[in-house]
């Protein structure tokens, strides 16, 4: 995976393998760092754990209990480019709860363009959300 910052508050989680991300969990935290509400776009569906070592699967989960609370304070939103082939329902349905249980909502889109919409959108939100308090 690859974590594109290069339109920032636009945050691309690239699944390639030209270029890869050393350490995601370090880059996610720096962009936590910034103290700027930000949007997850990613171009892969949510991945399907069967062949991932446990050993990931624990750090994963730790990385984002322990980061819950900024989560929530930063994360407008994580948005899923399905393209021609749609998310699997369980896969859809596990995405959508764990964005509930980390307040961040999960969103399903065609292509990158309606991504950079919704998530301009979602943007747009939080201020007008933050502006009223």
């Amino acid at each position: 995976m690859q974590i594109d910052k290069s339109r920032f508050p636009l945050v691309f989680l690239r699944e390639t393998a030209l270029s890869r991300t050393e350490n995601p969990e370090a880059e996610l935290e720096a962009i936590f760092a910034d103290g700027l509400p930000f949007v997850l776009i990613s171009d892969h569906p949510p991945h399907d754990e069967k062949n991932e070592p446990p050993e990931a699967k624990k750090a994963r989960a730790l990385f984002f209990k322990c980061n819950k609370a900024l989560f929530q304070r930063y994360c407008a939103g994580a948005i899923v480019i399905e393209g021609a082939k749609a998310t699997p329902t369980p896969l859809r349905l596990a995405a959508q709860a764990f964005g509930k249980g980390f307040g961040v909502p999960f969103h399903f889109v065609l292509d990158e363009e309606a991504a950079m919409e919704l998530g301009n959108r979602l943007l747009m939100n939080l201020d007008a959300g933050s502006a009223g308090s």
